[in-house]
């Protein structure tokens, strides 16, 4: 039979280093990149991951392609790219949350502060009351703005 079948063919294979098997300063290890950027199954460090990524990219390999290969998604391939191959670049459809600020007296959140450690502030129960009083004449705690 002549027939020849889609990917059995000889292919090329693609090596991290001829000389060493691990990276002691960045913890790599070179034979798990090397696997893991030839499309056999490996698990990998998110420094293997970062660094497989980069060898793939280099090569021109579209970024789907290699969040297959290196075991993760394409867009985290594409935060870490964009962050200088660094990790911390994140998902970059997350959304980085801002700390809430510290309540101040007067404040229905540092009244239940109060009242959790056993503390009496006249401030805060006037404007627990106030805010009471508004909820059961308007059905909001909200004060009216202007």
């Amino acid at each position: 039979m002549n027939g020849h079948r889609v990917g059995a063919g000889t292919r090329e294979r693609l090596y991290v280093s001829t000389t060493s098997t691990y990276d002691p300063h960045n913890d790599l290890d070179l034979i798990a990149i090397e696997y893991a950027i030839n499309g056999e199954p490996v698990q990998l460090t998110l420094a293997e991951k970062i660094h497989a990524a980069r060898i793939l990219d280099s090569r021109g390999v579209p970024l789907k392609t290699i969040g297959k290969q290196v075991g993760c998604d394409p867009s985290t391939v594409q935060g870490w790219k964009g962050n200088g191959w660094k990790p911390g670049g994140g998902h970059p459809k997350s959304r980085t949350r801002t700390p809430r600020s510290e309540p101040v007296c007067g404040e229905p959140r540092m009244y239940r502060r109060h009242v959790k450690n056993g503390e009496r502030c006249d401030v805060c129960r006037a404007a627990n009351a106030a805010a009471d009083r508004r909820y059961r004449l308007t059905g909001s705690r909200q004060e009216a703005t202007p």
